[in-house]
């Protein structure tokens, strides 16, 4: 399944490019920084290494010995980000790469309250965050006036909506999502604007809240009991979207959707790359992601600023067989050229 953007033209070949592009790096490299002899970069991760960063560090391959890269994880815990934010500004590295939306906006701070230095003096790019703009990093994806560039992960909704109706009828879209999360409340509030537009209903219902605004822990009753509010709201999919909280609660959230015989969707990667009994997801493959985002990074690198932020060219569409002969949805004959089946 593949989506086009008519006014990036030359967005699908980059990756393609990257190689080629990268070859004449070292002699702009040095001319610019004839102190340095490598160039580094802080590596922020959110919740460990993923396949996104496997991508970035291996773009950076091709020139062994230019590149040496320094690692923090923030372990899902937003205030270890105010630490890590003083070590970038203490170590002053060439560039910072961050993972997803708490990260970026932890290290390099909102539009509207950047960074002194991250963002600014310092460069950074982000992967994968679903919308940039949404959570407030950027306000444009062309010229807006940080020193930050990325790559967003996620299909634009229309094509996800396009793939759930060939699959099967939309009544109602559910999800299931954390409140705290920018990229979730900015997701769900794309899906209800999609809703009126298109005519089916959503249902929306967020993890719940202790007094203190810190979600409670999460266990299979509960879980169940917020796909059950779902269906009696009338839903007949189950929207898995870009939150990091879900993807932490996933087997209980698609286990009981499947005992229920509701059909699961993922719109990132790693929400149907598990064990979890998800049905179908149009995704970004996330070592692709991270190749990309070493592609700006690199362009950063050289000096060039407004880098764009993007989307691949390309998604895929996973289908899990084993979900679809449990709930009897197998996928329609329309969707079997296109795509890639799980056993």
């Amino acid at each position: 399944m593949s989506t086009h953007d008519p006014e990036r033209p030359r967005r699908h070949f980059l990756l393609a490019a990257a190689a080629v592009a990268f070859s004449a790096a070292p002699c702009v490299a040095r001319a610019q920084t004839p102190a340095r002899t490598k160039r580094r970069i802080y590596m922020v991760t959110w919740r460990g290494p993923t396949d996104v960063e496997k991508g970035f560090v291996d773009y950076w391959k091709t020139q062994p010995g230019q590149v040496e890269f320094i690692w923090q994880d923030a372990a899902q815990n937003r205030n270890r980000l105010v630490g890590i934010a003083a070590d970038i500004e203490r170590t002053l590295p060439d560039l910072v790469f961050t993972w997803g939306t708490p990260a970026t906006l932890g290290i390099a701070g909102s539009a509207d309250k950047p960074h002194r230095l991250i963002g600014t003096r310092i460069p950074l790019v982000f992967a994968p965050v679903a919308d940039p703009m949404a959570a407030n990093i950027i306000t444009s994806l062309g010229a807006h006036g940080r020193n930050i560039s990325g790559v967003s992960h996620v299909a634009p909704l229309a094509a996800q909506i396009k793939v759930m109706r060939a699959y099967r009828a939309i009544r109602g879209v559910g999800i299931i999502y954390n409140q705290l999360e920018p990229n979730s409340l900015a997701n769900v509030m794309a899906w209800r604007r999609a809703g009126k537009l298109e005519g089916f209903r959503v249902v929306a219902q967020s993890f719940p809240m202790n007094a203190n605004n810190q979600l409670l822990p999460a266990n299979v009753d509960m879980i169940a009991d917020l796909v059950e509010q779902l269906i009696k709201g009338g839903v007949n999919w189950l929207y898995l979207g870009p939150d990091t909280h879900l993807f932490t609660q996933l087997d209980k959230v698609a286990d009981a959707a499947m005992k229920r015989a509701i059909p699961t969707f993922a719109s990132v990667e790693s929400l149907i790359n598990t064990s979890a009994p998800v049905l179908v997801g149009l995704v970004s493959k996330f070592y692709q992601v991270g190749q990309f985002a070493g592609y700006k990074a690199h362009k950063m690198l050289q000096g060039e600023r407004n880098v764009h932020i993007d989307t691949l060219e390309r998604f895929s569409l996973i289908v899990d067989l084993a979900v679809a002969k449990a709930i009897s949805a197998y996928p329609p004959m329309g969707l079997i050229d296109y795509a890639e089946f799980r056993p």
